[in-house]
């Protein structure tokens, strides 16, 4: 694979060498074979400053970037601020590019954006550089940063230090659709409300009516509710765990809120979220418990009468939303230009970026009030509506700790488990049972082919 195969878009300006208080080229002076740990205390000095042009090479999905949002919120800001540093896309959706394919290749980026499992892979492929000292050096203020976002990281790291920054928020909410609402003379949701509470409501609004199945509510995948009360898939000798009461008090939650006729009826005896996003906009489902997609999704339905309130909560765990879903940019251990890297980082962060972010439906990672309040408001499809989207952040992101054997895999084996109750295909006993059999199976060959 040549690197000049890759989709990419390069901000190159003509070059001066300039002084930046802080910067260089250069890397951490680490060889490059060894993990972050290895050399958490054995940082070489930074020197002060870009002498040259530098290219920083930063490998993200179409999911998380597109090309236009890379180039609104990374490159063309770094160009403005560092015009000796320009950021090179490549997108590691497109076959042959993603992070394994490029390794092999011998191409390693400098920046790679991932979500938690993306950090459990650098691990895995010895590149996750720990970023405190690049952090201190540059004098970077983590306290302006939401304290769950950088918890997630450590935890999912593995680590005691930060192997990545966050660089937006995919805060939830539960959206309702008004016009049913007021179609059925049903109270609309607020804020601080149970799942029970929820689900009662969704059960008022369900119904045939002119011909029209309405339902009521669609609370996405049983793992939501589960990460928001930290429920474990394994205990300390990684053996599955999901036989046990509050497992058992979870499904059977879920089940009522959501598994009733009318409500989850073919073709929603599944867990999709997109079909549910669909019929929500069609104006067919009262509730949905949804992120950034859906409020995308929203602009394409100018005319719908709808709103947002906080997450559900559970009874157990009141003042918490589900667990973080927050893109992270994780500087390779073997970059050369980690310096660069870590200015594209932290212009990513920047109050004007994170605003601009925040302003176009991608909620900012900072604590800072101006800026959440100025979500979704440069969408021109809202303009004239007034929406409680300020919501979405009113409660704290749960962060559950995983073992490192945990994954899509054990995750896919509990979603099957509740579609098989959705279904009528087992009970909820019989479900978990099979389900904790199949992550013991999951897990026995993870540890085999160590």
């Amino acid at each position: 694979m040549k690197t000049n195969r890759f989709k990419k878009t390069s901000i190159v300006l003509t070059c001066a060498a300039i002084m930046l208080s802080g910067c260089n080229a250069g890397g951490s002076g680490t060889s490059g074979t060894g993990s972050a740990k290895d050399n958490k205390t054995e940082q070489a000095d930074i020197p002060k400053a870009l002498t040259g042009p530098v290219t920083v090479k930063f490998a993200t999905s179409q999911g998380i970037f597109s090309d236009t949002e890379f180039k609104k919120y990374i490159a063309e800001p770094v160009a403005k601020k560092y015009p000796n540093i320009s950021v090179e896309y490549i997108n590691t959706s497109e076959k042959g590019f993603s992070l394994n394919e490029l390794i092999a290749a011998g191409t390693i980026p400098d920046i790679v954006v991932g979500y938690g499992s993306t950090l459990k892979q650098l691990i895995d492929l010895k590149l996750l550089y720990n970023m405190d000292p690049i952090i201190k050096q540059n004098k970077f203020d983590t306290n302006r940063v939401i304290p769950e976002m950088l918890e997630y990281i450590k935890v999912n790291g593995s680590s005691d230090y930060l192997g990545a920054l966050p660089v937006y928020n995919n805060a939830f909410g539960l959206f309702y659709n008004k016009a049913l609402f007021d179609k059925f003379a049903v109270p609309y949701p607020k804020d601080g409300m149970t799942w029970e509470e929820v689900g009662d409501l969704g059960k008022k609004i369900t119904r045939n009516y002119d011909g029209i199945q309405y339902r009521g509510f669609f609370p996405d995948g049983v793992n939501r509710m589960i990460n928001q009360i930290t429920l474990y898939q394994l205990d300390k000798d990684n053996k599955a765990i999901i036989t046990t009461d509050p497992w058992k008090k979870a499904f059977e939650l879920w089940d009522s809120i959501y598994n009733y006729p009318g409500n989850s009826d073919a073709p929603y005896n599944t867990i999709n979220f997109g079909n549910n996003q669909a019929a929500f906009i069609k104006g067919e489902l009262g509730m949905i418990t949804g992120y950034s997609s859906t409020l995308n999704a929203l602009r394409q339905a100018p005319d719908m009468n709808w709103d947002v309130v906080t997450y559900p909560q559970h009874r157990d765990k009141m003042g918490y939303s589900t667990n973080v879903d927050t893109p992270n940019l994780s500087i390779t251990e073997q970059s050369p230009n980690k310096q660069a890297a870590f200015l594209v980082i932290e212009t990513a962060l920047s109050d004007e970026v994170q605003l601009d972010l925040a302003r176009n439906g991608k909620m900012s990672v900072l604590k800072n009030d101006k800026v959440v309040q100025e979500y979704g408001r440069g969408i021109p499809e809202f303009a004239n509506k007034t929406l409680n989207l300020s919501s979405i952040v009113k409660l704290k992101p749960s962060v559950p700790r995983t073992s490192k054997y945990q994954g899509s895999d054990t995750n896919k084996a509990i979603i099957d488990a509740y579609e098989a109750v959705l279904k009528k295909e087992k009970d909820i006993n019989s479900a978990l049972r099979d389900a904790n059999e199949e992550i013991n199976k999951i897990v026995e060959a993870k540890i085999k082919a160590q």
